[in-house]
């Protein structure tokens, strides 16, 4: 897949707005970098804006941490857990206006956290990449999957799909090459949607058609990566809203590996943050569209 070239008359609408739906600040546990990341990967791959929602009390830092994104608190009570009805109100006021949505990184396992994915997963319009909390909300209550009304792009990693494959009945897989790429389609076919299932040698399907990452590194395995991966997957698919989900996915995933591999020549593989790997990510851009 190649890039078409951005417009010079372009501006912040042009290039999408992207919703990070994350974060958590209640029972004893802080996850803040986690949707933070996730913001870095969406503007270095393009976003014209970004919008982080997260629990109230943690957004003034995020938003000192990536100023370039704006904020929507979301309302705790006095645990510091999201008020979930008060959270569906506010994103429900919010989605119209946004090309792209990104739930889960950092969000949590509450109930309030499972009914927030609930209500993103069975609303209209823009697309959905449901990543690391989110997919740990399916698993718990599995019967979301039955009001889906958005496209989507699931993206799992290992322990990820296998709390999904004993919640939705699917085999597990070993790690040889043919049996990821089968459990990657046999998730894709059961969720409707589309699968990156992370690793070495992601696998991206549509239930139809895989695709596995031929490159990469072992400096992807840092914490933070696959938050980077969720706002790339989300910025593509806010900028390109014409395009295949899958085609954009196995994209996303592509240009990440090369941001991987760009940060390796120089410094080694082992050490990298994983926003210096979003920072990476304009350079391969360039030579994409150069291509």
């Amino acid at each position: 897949m190649s890039l078409p070239s951005r417009p010079d008359g372009g501006h912040k609408g042009t290039f999408g707005t992207i919703l990070i739906v994350g974060g958590q600040c209640g029972r004893g546990s802080v996850m803040l970098g986690a949707p933070v990341l996730a913001a870095f990967g969406a503007l270095r791959s393009g976003a014209g804006r970004v919008v982080l929602a997260m629990p109230e009390p943690l957004l003034h830092e995020a938003l000192s941490l990536v100023p370039s994104a704006t904020g929507c608190p979301l309302q705790v009570d006095g645990d510091g857990v999201i008020d979930a009805d008060a959270a569906r109100s506010r994103l429900d006021s919010l989605v119209e206006d946004v090309q792209a949505i990104a739930v889960g990184p950092g969000l949590g396992r509450s109930e309030a956290s499972r009914d927030v994915v609930a209500s993103l997963l069975g609303g209209a319009g823009a697309p959905l990449v449901v990543d690391a909390d989110a997919l740990n909300a399916l698993a718990d209550r599995p019967g979301m999957l039955d009001q889906v009304g958005r496209r989507c792009v699931f993206t799992p990693h290992p322990g990820e799909y296998s709390r999904l494959a004993a919640a939705l009945d699917l085999r597990p897989y070993a790690a040889d090459d043919a049996s990821r790429r089968e459990a990657a389609s046999s998730l894709a076919r059961r969720v409707a949607g589309v699968v990156a299932l992370k690793g070495a040698g992601t696998v991206v399907s549509d239930g139809g058609r895989d695709w596995t990452c031929d490159s990469g590194s072992v400096v992807l395995a840092v914490p933070g990566s696959g938050d980077v991966l969720t706002g790339v997957v989300a910025s593509l698919l806010g900028q390109h809203r014409d395009a295949d989900p899958a085609e954009l996915a196995a994209f996303a995933v592509r240009l990440h590996a090369r941001a991987g591999l760009r940060w390796e020549e120089r410094h080694g593989n082992a050490g990298m943050l994983a926003a210096e790997l979003a920072d990476e990510l304009p350079m391969v851009l360039r030579d994409h569209r150069n291509d």
